[in-house]
């Protein structure tokens, strides 16, 4: 049974790679827990949508490294990566445009 082999500098690297994503996700974290924390406790009055706008946006850079370095999406060719975040898109639209049309089908019927 033949083994895989990786020379040193190469595992090195990745496992360097893997650290730094996972650095950035605990600070991404952090920052979000910490945000949420100041907010709850010391800024009542600050509209909601300001903290909200900001956790979508911190969990769409979180999703952005999963995918792209422990997936392998960043290494592949793009065409691929089109191919899969072109459909997503639709997705992320449809998604908005059937909790908007719905919120006004309840609003209407209630």
């Amino acid at each position: 049974m033949a083994g895989h082999t990786t020379d040193e500098a190469t595992y090195q690297k990745q496992v360097s790679t893997v650290w730094k994503s996972t650095y950035l996700m605990a600070g991404v974290t952090a920052i979000e827990v910490a945000i949420a924390l100041v907010h709850f406790y010391f800024f009542h009055d600050t509209p909601k949508y300001y903290i909200v706008g900001f956790m979508i946006i911190a969990t769409l850079i979180k999703a952005f490294y999963i995918v792209a370095e422990f997936m392998h999406l960043k290494y592949e060719k793009k065409a691929l990566i089109l191919a899969l975040s072109v459909p997503l898109i639709f997705l992320v639209w449809a998604l908005i445009a059937l909790m908007v049309e719905g919120n006004y089908w309840y609003a209407l019927l209630h």
